[in-house]
């Protein structure tokens, strides 16, 4: 085989996949159940009130990774796997590596503490995310799912190209995961309140972390359909 018959060439639309985050009360799960034939997979046990396919309340990371697995690779109606929330999946991870996995015996344990110490369990952490769960997802998006990452907004010091520290509102998300996450995300919006009207950042700001690789340059509204009608006017994806 000629490896070059698989070169690319062209710009091509796939399913997004990307953060949103924002304060409480926003509508980041009102967001998540507004996309095309979601299924939210409850990490937190917040989804209960709206109307929308949803898993039950996942507690441990061995149901959470059934559901993704699940996703991955079975045959379903969903075309939007949302996860509510990101922070809370990374905290069951967390909990899993730690070897508490909800069992009140055992919350003295830390990850600190795991696998050894001096930081092991922080790096098998950081093994669970790299090697699984940003794998899994890709191989979501790659059956042509898409997959939004619901997250909590936190202040969080962000160094600038210049090594200038600043601080910004940001996903709430493990400090040494935070990074890999937003990388791996075709873009990352801020969820907020803008004149009584809900809105999506998706550029950055002074004020917030914010991205995306569609061009996307100005705040839209807080739903599927406007975020869908942005990316779609990417003169790479319409040929302009």
């Amino acid at each position: 085989m000629n490896l070059l018959e698989e070169v690319f060439s062209q710009a091509h639309m796939r399913a997004p996949k990307g953060i949103i985050y924002g304060p409480p009360g926003i509508g980041k799960t009102t967001f998540g159940a507004g996309c095309s034939k979601p299924i939210i997979v409850d990490c937190e046990n917040g989804a209960g009130y709206i109307p929308c396919s949803r898993t039950p309340y996942l507690t441990t990371w061995a149901d959470i990774q059934k559901w993704l697995n699940f996703m991955a690779t079975a045959e379903h109606p969903y075309e939007t796997v949302v996860i509510d929330s990101v922070d809370w999946l990374l905290r069951r991870v967390e909990e899993h590596v730690a070897g508490v996995n909800g069992d009140s015996k055992n919350m003295e344990r830390t990850i600190n503490r795991a696998h050894g110490g001096y930081g092991n369990g922080r790096q098998v952490l950081k093994n669970y995310v790299y090697q699984y769960l940003m794998p899994i997802l890709d191989a979501i998006v790659n059956r042509g799912i898409a997959v939004i990452l619901l997250a909590h907004a936190t202040r969080q010091t962000l160094t600038n190209i210049d090594g200038v520290a600043i601080e910004k509102s940001a996903p709430e998300i493990h400090p040494e995961l935070i990074n890999n996450l937003i990388e791996w995300s075709d873009f990352v919006s801020a969820a907020r309140l803008n004149d009584k009207h809900r809105e999506l950042v998706l550029k950055e700001t002074n004020q917030l972390m914010a991205k995306n690789r569609y061009g996307i340059e100005t705040a839209i509204p807080l739903n599927w359909s406007a975020l869908i009608h942005a990316i779609n006017q990417n003169p790479q994806f319409t040929g302009e």
